[in-house]
């Protein structure tokens, strides 16, 4: 009776390690596309904030 309530991690059902593998697959891609828009948007950023003329 005890075997039914805590199941081992052993008999975790597939479908919902293939959840959270998508989930992360999805989550590393937002990580990796918001990377590659931010990123050269920063960098021009910064380097219009340095060679600004009023600065100089």
């Amino acid at each position: 009776m005890n075997d039914l309530v805590t199941p081992s991690p052993m008999e975790i059902p597939k479908h919902i390690l293939d959840v959270w593998v998508i989930v992360l697959i999805i989550l590393a891609t937002i990580l990796v596309m918001t990377s590659m828009l931010l990123l050269p948007a920063a960098a021009v950023i910064i380097y219009r904030v340095r060679t600004h003329p009023i600065r100089s």
